[in-house]
Formats: structure tokens, C-alpha cells, sequence
């Protein structure tokens, strides 16, 4: 696999949400103009009673940062696939096995301890073209980068598309 077809995952903590959302807008501004595979985002709150919430989201069709943090935090997971209805929740299992196969254990562990710890946190998903820029525009100093080498992006796609393949659903 080439540099080029690499993905990147960043989490970044917050002490505010509007802080999260404001990095989540200027990455936003990085990919006005598709090229590469464009990235996935979500913005993370959590509320009085300590729940982790989505409270913002972008993506570019695989729905990778929903899968990162439903990976991290399963109730997300649960809000997602009631959010997507019929199959949702066989699509969310595919995008968090693949995150599961292509992340290794202890970087999900860091990347959950990091933002269990923060009031609001940011994940995004990005390939290689823009991934100084998108770096570069996060304004906290805690953020964490994982290089996701392994990540085949079309067949996250067609697995999350047609999640019967993989076992997920009628049984």
C-alpha cells in the first residue's frame, strides 16, 4: 500500500465543545474541493450525566469517525444505528470491525482514555493529502495521530453496505 492510500485518525481533547466545533469548522475548510478520499469527523460532548454524545458530524460516505467512536464509546454505536434505522445497526457493527481490525488495541485504549478524560473531544478521519494541514489547524496541544496503513476504504464501504456478507445480520 502506497502512502498515499494511508488514513490518519486523530482524537483531540477539549475542555469546551465549542472549542471542538470550532477545529471541526476549519478542517471542514480544508476539503471544500474533494481530493482523496475527503474525511470523516465528529464532534463529541459530554453531557451532566457523563454519557458522550455526538453533537456534530461530517462524512465523506464511509462514516469512519462514527465507527472510531463507536469503537471507543459502544453507546454511540447504539445512537447510530437507531439514527441509520433498518440495517443501521449491522453498518455500524461492519465500520467497528474494521476499526477494531485496522487500529491496534492499545492506541484505542489511549485514544478513549484521552477523551473520557475531556469535556469534549473531536475525532476525525483524513487521508495523506491534506494530513499536515489538517494537523496543523487543530488548537489544542493533547491531540493524538494514529497512522492507519492497513485501512482498505472500499471494502469498508461495500462491508458496511452490504453488511449480510459478514455474518452481521439474519441470524
Amino acid at each position: 500500500m502506497s502512502t498515499s492510500d494511508a488514513l490518519y485518525v486523530l482524537a483531540a481533547p477539549y475542555d469546551r465543545v465549542a472549542d471542538a466545533a470550532a477545529d471541526f469548522a476549519e478542517i471542514e475548510t480544508l476539503y471544500v474541493e474533494p481530493r482523496g478520499r475527503g474525511f470523516d469527523a465528529v464532534v463529541l460532548e459530554r453531557d451532566a450525566y457523563g454519557q458522550v454524545l455526538v453533537v456534530e458530524d461530517r462524512t465523506s460516505g464511509a462514516g469512519l469517525a462514527i465507527g472510531v467512536a463507536a469503537a471507543l464509546f459502544p453507546p454511540i454505536g447504539v445512537g447510530a444505528a437507531l439514527a441509520l434505522g433498518n440495517g443501521g445497526g449491522a453498518t455500524v457493527a461492519a465500520l467497528v470491525r474494521h476499526v477494531h481490525a485496522d487500529v491496534p488495541p492499545d492506541e484505542l485504549r489511549r485514544l478513549a482514555e484521552m477523551l473520557e478524560a475531556a469535556d469534549a473531544g473531536l475525532i476525525a478521519v483524513y487521508d495523506d493529502p491534506a494530513a499536515r494541514k489538517v494537523e496543523r489547524a487543530i488548537s489544542t496541544d493533547s491531540c493524538t495521530v494514529i497512522r492507519a496503513s492497513s485501512v482498505d476504504v472500499a471494502q469498508l464501504i461495500r462491508d458496511a453496505d452490504h453488511p449480510a456478507g459478514l455474518g452481521l445480520v439474519g441470524r
